[in-house]
């Protein structure tokens, strides 16, 4: 009897260190800056991006792009390609074929899944993902009211749930908030409304999971302080004492920004997680935060001094470069 008491002990010792291993993956978020394919869609607004469209968008274009955008999701991590990459402003899934199946991403084995919004220009947010990582289960798209608010036609929220490899379950949400454009006041009831669509998904999640592992990243258009953020998602400043059913801002604790707009930084493409990441209680957990100013994504500011994102256009004039934002990513270990 006490033999068996004393195998039962060793093995309940046993199982924690089998489950906490000691694996780790990076997740990046990425605002592609209007990922077109340059074939005209009569039932969306994408005039602008065909050949005879203002910025004159061509294959050739597109494909430069799309090596732009595989350039940058490489550089997210030096050891391995990222266990998971979310995207805005992308437009089909022909540009998610082109740009996981016939780019320099082809050989890390990327699959993906993707929003049909009913925004008006047609531009959708992705999850793309690398089975090794992470076993998807289950994805929809979360539509986002705006008529109460005299908005338009916005991005859906994309609701990924998939098994990582020690079985504890993620649940991953990527969003494109509406823009500040009209004004910060007059569009900030759109945002409002958005991210208490996306609380309510999250409430749906933490009444279920026993253990709710849940990462929101995106641009979401607001800062980690703005209202949207503090009131509506109901996010709180990141700290490490968190119950694991709230939500926790990361990028609040970088000092760089993603976005600059009139020669000031902003923390527009965030991550926000649930407390279960970094409270210490469970064996997945956030290892570390980064914003990705990486030299070859920068420019020089000749407006305001420093430098800025290297984005595809200025204006209407065609430079080839990435993207207007910079992109994030964070480290989870598991």
């Amino acid at each position: 009897m006490m033999k068996r008491l004393l195998l039962f002990l060793i093995v309940c010792n046993l199982i924690p260190l089998t489950l906490c291993s000691q694996q780790s993956m990076t997740l990046m978020f990425m605002n592609s800056e209007n990922l077109f394919d340059p074939e005209d869609d009569p039932l969306k607004d994408d005039d602008d991006y065909t050949s005879d469209g203002d910025y004159h968008w061509t294959k050739s274009r597109y494909w430069d792009k799309l090596d732009a955008v595989s350039k940058v999701i490489v550089a997210a991590d030096e050891d391995q390609a990222p266990a998971l990459v979310g995207l805005a402003e992308v437009e089909n899934s022909t540009v998610l074929n082109d740009l996981t199946a016939r780019s320099a991403l082809r050989e890390a084995g990327y699959r993906f899944v993707m929003t049909d919004s009913p925004d008006r220009r047609g531009i959708d947010v992705a999850l793309m993902y690398r089975r090794t990582f992470f076993r998807l289960i289950a994805q929809e798209s979360l539509r986002v009211d705006l008529k109460p608010y005299g908005g338009g036609a916005t991005r859906d929220i994309l609701h990924v749930t998939g098994v990582l490899e020690n079985y504890d379950t993620l649940d991953i949400y990527i969003c494109h908030w509406p823009s500040r454009y009209g004004g910060v006041e007059q569009s900030e009831p759109l945002r409002m409304s958005t991210a208490r669509r996306l609380r309510a998904s999250a409430d749906s999640v933490f009444n279920v999971r026993r253990k709710p592992y849940i990462i929101i990243m995106g641009d979401l258009n607001e800062g980690p302080d703005d209202p949207a953020v503090r009131d509506g998602l109901k996010a709180r400043p990141f700290t490490r004492s968190a119950d694991d059913r709230c939500l926790v801002t990361v990028t609040d604790a970088l000092e760089k920004g993603s976005y600059k707009y009139d020669g000031e930084w902003d923390k527009y493409d965030q991550f926000i997680v649930s407390g279960s990441f970094v409270n210490g209680l469970g064996c997945t957990e956030l290892i570390g935060a980064e914003i990705m100013d990486l030299p070859f994504l920068l420019t020089d500011d000749d407006n305001y001094g420093g430098q800025k994102p290297f984005r595809t256009y200025n204006g209407r004039r065609y430079q080839g470069g990435y993207s207007d934002h910079l992109p994030v990513k964070i480290r989870i270990g598991f």
